[in-house]
């Protein structure tokens, strides 16, 4: 299961594993707000952090190209619906909106990718926990668990079929070319196994006693862990400053 990487957390020494998990969840909201400044500027300052950042981390885009190769169809048919539903504004209007709409949603997909590649499920427990405990009414802890829980479950999916269609191909029935009933025996043996995991990790929780509002990962912040944050937004304000005032 080595290359399935997608979506998973992977352990490393690099300093955005070790970045306090508040930190890496303000980097993650002020590059989407970047993103949506709809300014080509910040798309490209994004794209170059990104990559400063996945080289940083040891995240190798070979290790799941496979699974790129969705979110890159699902790109195209972004691009190509708003193309053809912009052309009467013009054929550059249209060209140029819909690349920027594609190049938005992959670089969305490699900020999650990037997120959960670094950050371990009970480090989001403790941030959801933190940001929702002053709050009066809201059960934090039951919040913050089903958060980090939903780093688990999103993996184990991926996994699933990834191993039943390998299951398949090993026994040679793996040749129906339909995609409603390639869709449908995937399904029923996927959801099946689902279904045993989540049992099994029901089970795991209750045998250890698990409690919502007990936290299994430790908030400490650090001086350096600002700074790191800093730098990896000081050039998307900046280019906010020149974009409004220039």
């Amino acid at each position: 299961m080595a290359e399935i990487a997608i979506l998973h957390y992977h352990p490393g020494s690099s300093a955005l594993h070790r970045l306090d998990p508040r930190f890496k969840v303000l980097l993650m909201l002020g590059y989407i707000a970047a993103l949506f400044a709809g300014y080509w500027m910040h798309y490209l300052a994004v794209t170059l952090l990104l990559t400063t950042a996945s080289i940083s981390a040891k995240l190798h885009p070979h290790s799941f190209k496979r699974e790129l190769k969705v979110f890159l169809f699902l790109a195209l048919i972004i691009f190509t619906s708003h193309f053809f539903a912009s052309l009467q504004r013009g054929y550059e209007t249209a060209l140029q909106e819909g690349l920027f709409l594609g190049w938005r949603f992959m670089l969305i997909v490699w900020l999650g990718i990037l997120f959960t590649a670094v950050t371990e499920p009970s480090e989001l427990h403790a941030v959801v926990y933190w940001l929702l405990r002053p709050i009066p009414g809201v059960p934090a802890g039951r919040l913050a668990a089903h958060a980090s829980l939903s780093l688990v479950i999103i993996p184990l999916l991926l996994d699933g079929v990834h191993e039943i269609r390998e299951a398949r191909k090993s026994r040679g029935i793996d040749h129906c070319r339909n995609p409603v009933k390639r869709f449908r025996s995937i399904m029923n043996p996927l959801m099946e196994k689902l279904l045993m995991q989540m049992e099994e990790l029901a089970l795991a929780l209750e045998s250890r006693s698990f409690d919502e509002s007990v936290l299994h990962s430790s908030l400490h912040f650090r001086m350096q862990d600002a700074v790191y944050t800093l730098l990896f937004l000081l050039p998307l304000l900046v280019l906010q400053i020149v974009y409004i005032y220039f």
